[in-house]
């Protein structure tokens, strides 16, 4: 078949490398596979994608989409009153754009997926910009925080009907605030796929890494607010005060946010054990040198570091974030966790890691265990499953 792949566009984040993963899954799976990437300046990760997939780069601007301005206007006294007509106008715009879209595009696919699961690649999809017999999207979390970022997603998924799902986590809420969904969607659960094992490790790298770091902590992730740094640099100061230890850590990549999170380290003093390393392409090289994982994030879907950390084997201390990280971790079972946002638990975590080697060594087993779930082979059996029962 042949299969197109929409991305809100190609930036270094984790929709996107697990993009990466998923087309690769479906080239050897037999398909054809397109990259329609809808933000054509954002395109540093095309080059992580299989030579084998077609690329093409297309313009498409939210402006004219409805569903943007449905969560801006709700938040107006008098947005109820100015939503229909913006929703009128919009809609007639979009109906223009698409009709000349499609007259000149001649773009056609068996399947339409779109990938990202933004509004933008939602529309593209949902709103008939690219032909296709069959759609589909993926939520990198579960169905209830994606409504409940915004009710406009219930109306693009209608328009798409087959939805993969990292998590069930309150699916059946869901449900009861938008019953009309429940016989709407074919939804299906599978996870993102992750090697079982790290590559091209550079042990000169490592041991250097090592050697100038004493074996850190780690966290990798984008500078942004739904990443939460903060956090992580306030319990590495309590880990100073409360317990009197000393260790580095480092930070893999960059963002928005990153001259804060250094504006905080030089407030609190911490320029000796924290380093800003930006980022890398192979973050196995600094897993390897670590010696615990660490992550923040107050919500994600489904987060690949932690994964990505137990291949490398290291324990794990995360704040409970819904969904994915009590999917990953189910509770302590697979790693310690800690409140969202609650630096002194984190410290405290960090700490009984630090000062208990056989819990290291139990918690690094156990991620060992973990990933198993996540081989590709498994998901490429659960994706050829899905792609066979689309409405």
């Amino acid at each position: 078949m042949n299969i197109a792949m929409i991305f809100d566009g190609l930036g270094f984040g984790g929709i996107e490398r697990v993009g990466t993963t998923y087309a690769k899954l479906l080239i050897d799976l037999g398909h054809n596979v397109t990259i329609i990437n809808l933000q054509p300046d954002r395109h540093e990760l095309k080059k992580d994608f299989s030579e084998k997939c077609e690329f093409v780069d297309v313009r498409f601007s939210e402006t004219f989409l409805p569903d943007r301005y449905f969560p801006v206007l709700r938040k107006w006294r008098s947005g109820k009153y100015i939503y229909p007509l913006v929703f009128l106008i919009s809609k007639y715009a979009l109906f223009i754009k698409r009709t000349y879209y499609r007259m000149f595009k001649h773009q056609k696919t068996d399947i339409a997926i779109a990938f990202s699961g933004h509004i933008r690649d939602l529309s593209f999809v949902g709103y008939d910009f690219i032909k296709s017999n069959k759609k589909l999207t993926w939520l990198h979390g579960s169905l209830s925080d994606y409504l409940l970022l915004s009710y406009s997603f219930a109306d693009l998924y209608s328009r798409i009907t087959n939805l993969c799902v990292l998590s069930t986590n309150n699916q059946s809420y869901a449900f009861e605030v938008f019953p009309k969904l429940r016989n709407d969607l074919n939804i299906a659960k599978i996870y993102n796929p992750v090697e079982q094992h790290p590559s091209n490790l550079d042990h000169a790298l490592i041991e250097k890494l090592k050697e100038e770091y004493s074996s850190p902590l780690i966290m990798v992730g984008r500078f942004d607010a739904d990443k939460d740094q903060f956090t992580v640099i306030r319990a590495m100061h309590i880990l100073r005060k409360k317990h009197s230890t000393e260790k580095d850590l480092i930070f893999i990549g960059d963002g928005p946010r990153r001259s804060e999170c250094e504006e905080l380290v030089k407030t609190l003093h911490l320029e000796d054990c924290i380093h800003f390393l930006g980022f890398k392409r192979n973050v196995d090289n600094y897993y390897q040198a670590s010696c615990i994982s660490v992550h923040s994030s107050p919500a994600e879907g489904l987060p690949t570091v932690l994964l990505e950390s137990m291949r490398n084997g290291l324990p794990i201390v995360a704040t409970k974030s819904l969904p994915g990280v009590a999917e990953i971790l189910e509770g302590d079972r697979y790693g310690l966790t800690c409140q969202v946002g609650d630096p002194e638990d984190m410290a405290d975590k960090i700490y009984e890691l630090l000062s208990n080697d056989d819990l290291q060594k139990y918690y690094s087993d156990m991620g060992y265990e973990r990933i198993k779930a996540f081989s590709p082979e498994t998901i490429e059996s659960k994706l050829l499953q899905i792609l066979n029962n689309l409405k």
